[in-house]
This record gives C-alpha cells, sequence and structure tokens, in this order.
C-alpha cells in the first residue's frame, strides 16, 4: 500500500481527512439534533397527527433550519469517512476486493437513505396550515427512511469488521465491534419502534471514533498479498 515514498503524502493526507471527517460527522450530527430538539423532544411514533403538528410547530424557526442544514454536513462528512475507509479496506482486502465493494456500496445506500428528506416536509410548512395528518405522514417517512439506513449501514458494517478481521495492523476488536453493531442495527430494524437501536448507534459511533484515531495515527493496513 505504501510501497514508494512518493506514496506517503498522499495516502497520509487521504487518512487525515477521513479521520476528520468521521469526528466531523459526530460533532455535526449532536450539534444537529441539539438545535432540531429546542422546543420539546419529538413525540411517540404512534402520535396522533394533532401532537406530531404541535411537534413541529414548537420547533424555533432559525434553529431548526440551521439543525437540519448541519445534519445535511453531517451525512456529507460520513460518505467521505466511508469513502476514505473503502480505500484502505480495499488496500488490506487484496484481490478479489469484493468485500469492500459491498462495504461502499452499503455505505453510499446508507448516505442515500439519510440525505432523503422526511420531517422538513412538514417543518417548513407549518406556518402555511399543514393538515396534521399530512404532518404525521412526514413525520412517519421521516423516521422509517432512518429505520431502513439502518440495514445498509449493518451491511457497511459487517463487510468492513469482517476485513478488519484480517488486518494485522489494526486491532481485531475495532472488527468485533463493528459486526456486534451489524448485528444490533438489524435487531434494531426488526423492533424500530423501541428505543433498542440506540444501543448500536451508540457503539457505531464509538466505533467511528476509534477508526478515526486510528487513521489519525496513520495505522493505515499494508498490501495484502
Amino acid at each position: 500500500m505504501r510501497e514508494t515514498a512518493q506514496l506517503r503524502g498522499p495516502w497520509r493526507t487521504m487518512s487525515v481527512t477521513g479521520a476528520a471527517s468521521g469526528l466531523a460527522g459526530l460533532v455535526l450530527v449532536g450539534t444537529s439534533q441539539a438545535l432540531v430538539q429546542v422546543g420539546g423532544g419529538e413525540p411517540a411514533f404512534d402520535a396522533s397527527g394533532d401532537e406530531i403538528l404541535r411537534f413541529f410547530e414548537a420547533r424555533h424557526d432559525t434553529l431548526y433550519a440551521i439543525g437540519t442544514y448541519l445534519g445535511l454536513l453531517a451525512v456529507l462528512a460520513l460518505a467521505c469517512f466511508v469513502s476514505v475507509l473503502w480505500v484502505v479496506l480495499r488496500e488490506a482486502e487484496g484481490q478479489p476486493a469484493w468485500r469492500s465493494a459491498i462495504a461502499l456500496t452499503s455505505g453510499v445506500a446508507f448516505v442515500v437513505l439519510l440525505i432523503s428528506p422526511g420531517w422538513e416536509l412538514a417543518a417548513y410548512r407549518t406556518g402555511e396550515g399543514v393538515d396534521p395528518q399530512i404532518a404525521r405522514y412526514a413525520f412517519d417517512m421521516g423516521n422509517l427512511g432512518f429505520a431502513n439506513s439502518w440495514v445498509a449501514l449493518a451491511v457497511f458494517l459487517a463487510a468492513a469488521g469482517w476485513i478488519m478481521l484480517g488486518t494485522p495492523s489494526l486491532p481485531s476488536w475495532l472488527g468485533w465491534v463493528a459486526i456486534a453493531a451489524a448485528v444490533g442495527f438489524l435487531v434494531g430494524r426488526a423492533v424500530w419502534t423501541t428505543p433498542v437501536w440506540l444501543i448500536p448507534y451508540a457503539i457505531f459511533w464509538i466505533w467511528v471514533v476509534a477508526v478515526s484515531i486510528q487513521l489519525f495515527r496513520g495505522r493505515l493496513p499494508e498490501r495484502a498479498g
């Protein structure tokens, strides 16, 4: 992977970019959620249309707009993190690099599902008299799109974890944590209206931070034989 001196600079730049993107994604997600929740926490999934409409109407217009924008930037940061990690995993896997290809495609699917609009469809029109059932539809669409993204994320984590388990230059626990989070997300999607998903979600971000630290330290795996 880093076979010549000429490659060290570009690979170092890539690893730092990926690490910064992963950490930036975490900060942006946290900030985004804090701003979006100003005005009160979100209602339960089975809440009535009137309750959901009141939730949207209670949002602070400016803070909500900033929060959703930061959420978009967070998704783009994760896309960069996934892309860099794919390059690293491809080099570690060797040929045929099919598991890293699965990681990339599922990572892209995860990003696409996250970037699809949901709540914003109702929140930005509440001042124009949105019907409660339309608000409920937008609320459900956003939540279900988020839940569907867990399946794509699970495949990404499973493929990445599998490769990491066979990469000596990376700690094996990174692979096991990724696989554990993947299983957790699959279970969470099966019971997506419950808070079970919060467990793999927390594990996922711990894993992102750990991988980012490895990238900052330049712990890139050597090319497989």
